[in-house]
């Protein structure tokens, strides 16, 4: 799977948030990072669209919308060639947008009164238009008032976003967790340090066959309770 990460930020060289998922995904193969820079080259533009099963729009929430050059790319790359073609039909379009607000703002009876899926509807309508699987938006909230253990939680999920095919089934982050210690062993070169990434190898293993019992044992009940 190919990602496409379209970033667009007016003030990229000074965003702490966007260098930090900058370099969350840098050392991913199959994610392209491309920042958006006007005039558009609609030609390479398109070219790159062309070549992501997934493609991300990231930007940070201004006015409860997109920062003006996203509108802008829009308007100019998703012309007939793309639309008429149906260029993008079976593809997937995810959000990652930051927020200065915390998430309990976003709900009803709140300071913000609307939920993050209400705000970003406009692209699930486009994403319907142009016969994309939308995903679960993934927000940002207070990215400047994370302490450590929450970003590093933030950097891991934001790795899986981006690449694991489908993301909401724990079992594939699983996987995930599971193919990153593998390679991380590997490359590991204190026999102290391989042993404690070992240990750690095996109870994720074991937490996943312990979850996949039990959803076989739900699946049975489920099948008794039919018939």
């Amino acid at each position: 799977m190919k990602t496409l990460v379209i970033v667009a930020h007016p003030h990229l060289t000074n965003s702490t948030t966007e260098a930090f998922l900058k370099a969350a995904a840098a050392n991913e193969n199959n994610v392209i990072w491309h920042e958006l820079k006007a005039p558009f080259d609609l030609s390479q533009e398109q070219e790159l669209l062309k070549t992501a099963t997934r493609i991300v729009f990231q930007f940070p929430m201004y006015w409860y919308s997109a920062p003006a050059i996203l509108k802008q790319w829009l308007d100019e790359v998703l012309d007939s060639r793309i639309t008429s073609n149906q260029i993008l039909k079976g593809r997937q379009l995810g959000i990652v947008t930051t927020l200065a607000h915390s998430a309990s703002a976003f709900q009803p009876g709140a300071s913000q009164q609307y939920t993050i899926a209400e705000i970003l509807r406009p692209y699930e309508a486009l994403a319907h238009s142009l016969g994309m699987k939308f995903l679960p938006p993934f927000p940002i909230y207070q990215f400047a008032q994370q302490d450590d253990v929450e970003r590093q939680l933030l950097f891991i999920r934001y790795q899986q976003y981006l690449t694991v095919n489908n993301f909401l089934h724990f079992s594939n982050r699983t996987q995930w967790f599971v193919e990153r210690l593998n390679d991380k062993i590997n490359k590991e070169h204190d026999p102290l340090q391989q042993a404690k990434l070992e240990q750690l190898l095996v109870l994720l293993t074991e937490q996943q066959e312990e979850l996949d019992d039990l959803h076989a044992s739900i699946g049975w009940l489920r099948a008794k309770e039919d018939e």
